[in-house]
């Protein structure tokens, strides 16, 4: 996998308890989720679907990952937010949060995700709990883990996924899922959260409620991504939102894959024949337009673009074009002494492209190589045009490589700089 941050660093390792004694291991891959989606048809893409699947048994008992949601008729769904009480203890002299603030909070959260999923999925806040299909708990007190602060979790086991019978097609089971209760804890040893944080925690648990398994997403800027404490991620990604757009496209109980049938793994997953471009994307944000890789999955990011020979959580190789803050020679600095903290080889070197000089630095290590071009873009900005793939292959994909780099041009007229601009934590975004 790339080190890019964007992505993140991923765990393709599924131990899966099934309703039996036994557990077997099983490891996410794109083959079995192009299978999958060669059955059912095309999905909202970029997402983390397979890690929202559940592990359960079918009914000929084999263990299988099964799309388990609920069901359109559902909607809108009906929750009641218990309003915490706050001792004094925890509100503090000082204190200006209400126990209403908390409840808006999670009122905010329910909007955000029937926005970004859209129809089927709807919901309607009810002000009694025995007319509410999902009832969220707010306790002003700290539960305590083994790792650490929980500050979320979903109950009723019962009313999880349940396997309940065969469906109409060996690709299809009935189900019952039907989650009634979470609760999210609004205190850690700090004191009392705020309510932004409260509306983080009420964002994964939500999705979670809507059908996300145990497992989470292994994406780091994702919602769903698995974070400790009162660190999470504060807004809705498009994984996410392609995520449960995709679960709710599927009809409740589709079989994902049976972990006993393994499907073959292509010997090389690198492209045969001569290297071929998409149609262009646009970047009105920073003012360009490139042309990535046809049949690459495309995925936006907050500073840029990134596309993928694969899927975004298990690809060969990636390039990425993004525009952040900077020079050239402090960018390229950095780079460098990233990749020999990481024991990599490193080279640079400076080069003319349409008579402007482009930054290059390339790092090899044992599994992976990188080459990262930094090109001067308006004044203050540089674009940073991120090259990836296993070592073993980068020579391969260099021609694909190339013709990004030289597909890039400006648009016109250039971004206003009185408008939103990129982020500007760092290069790597």
């Amino acid at each position: 996998m790339s080190r890019l941050a964007t992505l993140g660093t991923l765990a393709f390792l599924f131990v899966v308890a099934g309703c039996g004694n036994e557990e077997s291991d099983y490891r996410h891959n794109r083959f079995d989720y192009w299978s999958f989606r060669a059955r059912v048809g095309n999905l909202p893409e970029p997402n983390y679907l397979p890690w929202a699947m559940h592990a359960e048994t079918l009914p000929d008992g084999a263990e299988a990952l099964v799309a388990c949601r609920w069901p359109d008729d559902a909607f809108p769904l009906r929750y009641f937010v218990q309003a915490p009480e706050i001792p004094e203890a925890l509100a503090g002299e000082w204190t200006r949060r209400t126990p209403a603030d908390y409840v808006t909070a999670v009122e905010e959260a329910f909007a955000a995700w029937q926005k970004l999923v859209g129809r089927p999925v709807r919901f309607k806040r009810v002000e009694r709990p025995e007319d509410a299909q999902v009832e969220i708990r707010l306790a002003a007190q700290i539960q305590a883990a083994e790792e650490g602060v929980v500050l979320g979790v979903v109950r009723d086991e019962q009313g999880r996924c349940r396997v309940t019978g065969a469906g109409p097609t060996p690709d299809r089971v009935e189900i019952a899922f039907a989650p009634r209760e979470a609760t999210l804890y609004i205190a850690d040893p700090e004191g009392l959260l705020t309510p932004r944080q409260v509306r983080a925690v009420a964002l994964h648990e939500i999705g979670h409620l809507l059908g996300v398994s145990g497992q989470h997403s292994p994406l780091a800027g994702d919602v769903m991504y698995p974070v400790a404490g009162d660190r999470r991620i504060e807004a809705l990604s498009e994984h996410d939102g392609g995520s449960l757009r995709a679960l709710y496209a599927l009809e409740p109980g589709s079989v994902y894959a049976r972990l006993a049938d393994r499907h073959a793994v292509p010997l090389s997953e690198v492209r045969r024949g001569p290297p071929k471009l998409a149609p262009e994307t646009r970047d009105e944000r920073n003012g360009f337009r490139v042309r990535f890789p046809k049949d690459w999955q495309v995925i936006r990011t907050p500073s840029g673009w990134i596309a993928v020979d694969g899927v975004s959580w298990d690809y060969d190789a990636s390039i990425q074009v993004v525009a952040a803050r900077g020079t050239q020679g402090g960018h390229l600095s950095l780079l460098a002494g990233q990749g020999i903290a990481r024991g990599d080889d490193v080279r640079s070197e400076v080069f003319e492209l349409d008579g402007e000089p482009v930054a290059r630095i390339v790092t090899t290590g044992s599994e992976r190589a990188e080459e990262t071009d930094v090109i001067g873009w308006r004044e203050g900005w540089v674009l940073v045009v991120i090259a990836d793939a296993r070592a073993q292959d980068f020579n391969f994909y260099q021609p694909w490589f190339q013709r990004v780099m030289l597909s890039i041009e400006p648009l016109e007229p250039p971004p206003s700089q009185d408008g939103a601009e990129p982020s500007s934590s760092g290069v790597l975004e």
